[in-house]
């Protein structure tokens, strides 16, 4: 289904990347409009196959390529080497996952395609990006995270760091520098007429998430172990409680809305303590934490609403996916999956109004005969 508001309505994006991040970022510039076509390899992108399946796919293929097209090619032959320069000539975006090296082996490198379409923008996307020392090393977002001195503050003073639920590197350190990255070359070609290469590297990406703990750092603050920075656990007024049988995420940086969960709480006395430190941080958590278990955290999410304060009960995904608001907003919605099962889907951007709600991922090769060989210059 096109989107209501399609400012990308005239754009044709190849992409012969896998797995999460390029494929994620593809699927962005699908909402706004794009024509995307997904070139697979003969057995098809690996996320077809990654369990849990539905109707024989894999449920996160499905999910990352609603709305594309779908063409096989070996591009190790001549001939669907051919046929994908011909794609190449009437594209305006390309989106690639390749390891360094491979590009030039394929004699698909920057200048290759540059030769066939000089106004194509190409992106790639990688782990450490195609400079440096580190650029041939394997890895995937855990270890970018590592890189970047993520999992140093993450987890627990006593269990040390652990792994976050989102892949970070993965998507804030590659799809959306990606995204913004391509959207800002297709304006520059506005001007020029020329496109140009974009080297994305997801560990570099992700150093740029840390702007508040580097800060810190660079301003000469000690780095905090884990779960023991500002905002990860070390204030009363910040961190994680639990209740009788679950657990709330308090937020109450700024003193007003600390001193209005203190009023609620019936621990007015505490209201100065929202950045208490060493013994008196430890009263106040305690303190805290004693007044919070005498409730559950629905009934907890009961009592404070109408209280001006930041607290919310954590949710379960189960519970995000069963939420009225978002199914009506669109940002969840169903398609069925290849067995005709309902299957939940998610906007990408849902921030863009009237963007598109995206048809159900392509067959392998399906589009192979309308697509192979490419279409006009641009």
């Amino acid at each position: 289904m096109q989107p209501t508001h399609a400012p990308l309505s005239a754009l044709r994006v190849l992409e012969t990347a896998t797995l999460l991040p390029g494929p994620w970022a593809s699927r962005i510039l699908a909402e706004l409009g794009a024509d995307v076509v997904k070139i697979e390899p003969p057995g098809g992108d690996p996320a077809r196959h990654y369990p849990p399946h539905r109707g024989g796919v894999g449920h996160l293929h499905l999910l990352l390529n609603a709305g594309k097209k779908s063409v096989v090619l070996d591009l190790k032959l001549p001939a669907d080497r051919d046929a994908f320069l011909g794609l190449v000539r009437g594209a305006d975006v390309l989106i690639e996952s390749w390891r360094p090296g491979v590009a030039e082996r394929l004699g698909l490198d920057y200048p290759a395609l540059s030769a066939v379409n000089p106004r194509l923008v190409a992106c790639s996307i990688t782990g450490w990006g195609h400079e440096g020392p580190r650029r041939l090393l394997p890895g995937h977002d855990v270890n970018y995270e590592a890189w970047a001195g993520h999992l140093a503050l993450t987890g627990d003073p006593r269990t040390g760091p652990a792994i976050p639920s989102v892949q970070l590197a993965d998507l804030a350190g590659g799809t959306f520098p990606a995204v913004i990255a391509i959207l800002a070359a297709l304006r520059e070609r506005d001007v020029t007429g020329r496109g140009r290469r974009l080297d994305v590297s997801m560990a570099v990406g992700a150093v740029s998430l840390g702007v508040m703990s580097l800060g810190l750092v660079d301003a000469g603050i000690p780095s905090p172990g884990p779960g023991d920075g500002p905002l990860t656990g070390r204030f009363p007024n910040y961190r994680i409680y639990p209740t009788e049988d679950g657990r709330l995420a308090v937020g109450c940086l700024e003193p007003k809305f600390w001193a209005a969960l203190c009023e609620a709480l019936g621990l007015p006395d505490l209201a100065g303590d929202a950045f208490a430190m060493g013994e008196r941080r430890d009263e106040v958590v305690l303190r805290v934490e004693a007044k919070f278990a005498e409730a559950t955290a629905v009934e907890w999410e009961e009592r404070l609403r109408g209280v001006e304060t930041c607290v919310e009960r954590i949710r379960t995904p189960e519970e995000v996916l069963a939420d009225p608001w978002l199914r009506e907003t669109g940002a969840v919605y169903e398609h069925a999956d290849p067995e005709g099962a309902p299957m939940a889907h998610f906007r990408a951007l849902p921030c863009w109004t009237g963007g598109a709600v995206l048809g159900p991922a392509p067959g392998l090769g399906e589009h192979g005969g309308e697509e192979r060989g490419g279409g006009g210059e641009r």
